[in-house]
């Protein structure tokens, strides 16, 4: 299965691997990285702003909501 890095197009390696018990079973989870530490930091960046960009939406509507429903 191909899983290629999203900014520079190299194969992804694994790169922490964990378990998790859920319910009654386990779920393993693996985190994959770019083998190019430079890129893997850029791409790491990119995710946190958009995170960060997402939460400050989510923030701003609510905001908003409260708003319209106080003027009511």
């Amino acid at each position: 299965m191909s899983n290629p890095c999203v900014r520079c197009g190299k194969e992804r390696i694994n790169g922490k691997k964990w378990e998790e018990t859920i319910g009654l079973g386990i779920m393993t989870h693996t985190k994959t990285i770019c083998p190019d530490s430079a890129c893997q930091k850029m791409v790491e960046q990119a995710i946190a702003e958009r995170i960060a960009k997402n939460d400050l939406l989510i923030a701003t509507r609510a905001k908003a909501k409260l708003e319209r429903v106080s003027q009511n």
